[in-house]
């Protein structure tokens, strides 16, 4: 699992044809990442689908998370527990515990643990105690017991630790992680409602970048300072921008990607903004243009389905030049077998199947053409070539001569 990320998610849906496409996704994620995510899994609108958690940073959590979850309410929880430090992860996990004990480890609401990571500051942990006997003696030592204050050094040694530890423990509610004992003293916060993220409106940018200015060591000109750029933009935002975190001029800022409408350019929009120092923001600019215009003409999902038949060294001006070559190709949303079957009904002039499913090989006839067609099968749909070339010929670049040269 990437660094940052809290939960390894598989998203699928039930399909009546048979055909259960899925797609997996790393929490929290992007506005974007969780839209393509969904594509992938052809989640749409009212679409019932599941949303099964793979791994958690937090080993214990997935067991209380029902799979019936809303993909942005659980990626809403990730972005909290991203946030947390060290302690008040273990403030969560025993506010869980605390939970589980009550419930006899029944699901918690969502709602519930985002409301959790408010909450930490009601808790009180202490890493000393791992079970009754060492929480009794900390309690003892700590003077939190005032009718063992004026016990003498000869019978404190002889109290029952574990005794006092069992009771304190019952009285509090409080409860054993493996990182020691954690009680809450408050009720668990209110601030979030269900209703706040079961939908997640459509982002205003194509491609969304982090501003920050260049670091010159020196304390005196430096600053953290962190804005950030909606494009496409013009130069008034730009300008406004550079202002914002302090620079003289965009030379003089670093610049990266958050978030892109075609989730697979975003690191390498970052890295080519990193090598060239902020040369390449024009490029960036001109590629968040077209994103939104293919958007706008209905072809984004081409698109990014022709990207994912790329080479993967591509580059971002070949990644521009694809996106004005989204109509030399098709992209289908069938599986091999519906494509065979539609094919010989063609062939045949038929309008019904006549059972063909039952007496043929359909997903290996399909798998046939596809390959004798060119058409590539990606997490989009399948991709067919409208002129019979392939994403990588449409690049055009050029061929490598392999062989001895003659002299």
């Amino acid at each position: 699992m990437d660094k940052g990320k809290i939960f390894e998610v598989e998203l699928s849906r039930w399909n009546p044809s048979g055909a259960n496409p899925s797609a997996q996704i790393a929490l929290p994620a992007t506005p974007y990442e969780l839209a393509d995510a969904l594509e992938k899994a052809r989640i749409t609108g009212d679409t019932v689908y599941s949303a099964e958690v793979l791994s958690c940073k937090l080993d214990y959590l997935p067991q209380f998370i029902a799979p019936d979850i809303n993909l942005y309410e659980l990626n809403h929880l990730a972005q909290r527990l991203s946030s947390l430090s060290a302690w008040e992860l273990d403030c969560f996990e025993g506010m869980v515990m605390m939970d589980a004990v009550q419930t006899q480890y029944a699901p918690i609401s969502v709602e519930r643990l985002i409301n959790m990571t408010h909450s930490t500051e009601h808790c009180q942990i202490a890493y000393e105690a791992h079970d009754d006997p060492s929480l009794g003696k900390f309690y003892a030592d700590n003077d939190f017991v005032p009718a063992l204050e004026r016990v003498s050094d000869e019978v404190y040694e002889y109290l029952d630790f574990a005794k006092i530890g069992r009771e304190m423990r019952e009285g509090e509610g409080g409860v054993f992680t493996p990182h020691g004992y954690v009680v809450q003293n408050g009720e668990i916060a209110s601030e979030y409602h269900s209703v706040d993220t079961r939908t997640l409106d459509k982002p205003d940018y194509a491609v969304l970048l982090q501003v920050t200015k260049g670091h010159f060591n020196d304390p005196a000109y430096d600053n953290e300072t962190v804005v950030f750029l909606k494009l496409p933009a013009g130069d008034a935002a730009l300008l406004q921008a550079v202002d914002a975190v302090g620079a003289a001029s965009p030379e003089e800022c670093a610049f990266s990607a958050e978030d892109c409408m075609a989730p697979s350019l975003t690191e390498k929009i970052s890295d080519v903004l990193y090598a060239s120092e902020g040369d390449c923001y024009g490029l960036v600019n001109e590629l968040a243009e077209q994103l939104r215009q293919l958007e706008t003409d209905n072809h984004l999902l081409t698109y990014k389905a022709m990207l994912a038949e790329a080479p993967g060294d591509i580059s971002l001006e070949e990644a521009l030049d694809l996106a004005s070559m989204t109509e030399e190709f098709k992209l289908l949303s069938d599986s091999p077998a519906e494509y065979a079957k539609k094919e010989i009904q063609r062939m045949l002039s038929v309008g019904s199947d006549y059972g063909l499913n039952k007496f043929c090989d359909l997903e290996g006839y399909g798998r046939y053409l596809l390959e004798q067609r060119g058409v590539a099968e990606t997490s989009y749909g399948m991709l067919e070539p409208q002129n019979g070339m392939t994403v990588e010929q449409c690049l055009n670049r050029p061929s490598q001569s392999f062989g001895m040269e003659m002299k």
